[in-house]
């Protein structure tokens, strides 16, 4: 899913290659090595965010307060392939949907642990505790949050969460 951007914002996007998570042997998903690409991925855009160099000083002020990165994926189809699962059959959507989920609750466990080593995103964070719980639980009530697992929701109410965005897919 694309993700909208407020005025002044900027999104740093970077793919998983899919393809190159299968176990061609086995003709299966290694979700280990999925797993640790998406840690990484995650933590390498969070870099990004402090290693570029805006030119304009909103979009300085709107990247370092949101952020926002966009972990996406390529390779989706030959995936499939190489697991000798039909896009679109029940069992290639069960597949596809495994790969998201984990992509996406590892990428927010992610977030959750560098919030915990570098602090949450600032625009998630306020002078008063009280005021702070209260932006992280409107976070947290948000439709797509409400779907995530309870560790994930809790850990955000505990510790923030570092970046306010973290997965786009872009469109055809």
């Amino acid at each position: 899913m694309e993700q909208p951007l407020a005025p002044f914002s900027v999104c740093n996007l970077a793919a998983v290659n899919l393809a190159e998570m299968a176990d061609k042997e086995t003709k299966t998903v290694n979700f280990e090595k999925l797993k640790r690409t998406v840690e990484v991925g995650v933590r390498m855009q969070d870099n990004v965010i402090n290693a570029t160099p805006y030119f304009l000083e909103e979009n300085k002020k709107q990247a370092l307060g949101e952020r926002r990165v966009g972990l996406g994926v390529m390779g989706l189809h030959d995936l499939l392939i190489y697991c000798e699962t039909e896009y679109g059959s029940e069992e290639g959507n069960k597949l596809v949907d495994k790969v998201f989920e984990i992509m996406a609750t590892t990428a927010y466990r992610t977030s959750v642990e560098l919030a915990k080593e570098k602090g949450s995103f600032p625009f998630l964070t306020a002078e008063k505790d009280e005021d702070t719980n209260r932006l992280r639980q409107a976070f947290i009530d948000t439709g797509y949050m409400k779907k995530m697992p309870e560790d994930i929701r809790e850990s955000i109410l505990e510790h923030g969460i570092r970046n306010s965005h973290l997965l786009t897919v872009a469109p055809k």
